[in-house]
């Protein structure tokens, strides 16, 4: 009886994490993480000029801008938020205000001409 336990404790344990593994496999990477994060931002971009961010919108933004820790990080995040930017086609200064009406202070500008090279260490 023992014995038997065991082995279903033994392949329980297997199965268990077996089924981490695969979310490890299939996990997002950062920057996908940050575009789920700030898609509620997209009716911002793409609102009149006086529209203001939504409540997700910010959290997003807020929870991307905690996240990016190192200047590899930030480098990183700034090529891929730039690229996600250039897609959209909003205009620049919408970009420079998500910040400002959040109430984050970002890691670096955000927008579709912004050079990543100049992040400061």
């Amino acid at each position: 009886m023992r014995k038997s336990i065991s082995i279903a404790f033994v392949i329980a344990i297997t199965i268990f994490m077996s089924h981490l593994n695969v979310f490890t496999v299939y996990s997002l990477t950062p920057c996908e993480e940050a575009t789920n994060l700030l898609t509620p931002c997209l009716r911002y971009l793409w609102a009149p000029p006086e529209a203001k961010p939504s409540p997700e919108c910010c959290s997003g933004l807020d929870k991307v801008n905690k996240g990016v820790k190192t200047y590899d990080d930030r480098h990183d995040m700034c090529i891929c938020l730039s690229s996600e930017a250039a897609i959209t086609s909003a205009d620049q200064y919408k970009f420079d205000n998500l910040p400002k009406l959040c109430n984050v202070a970002l890691f670096a500008p955000v927008g579709p001409k912004f050079d990543c090279s100049t992040i400061k260490v």
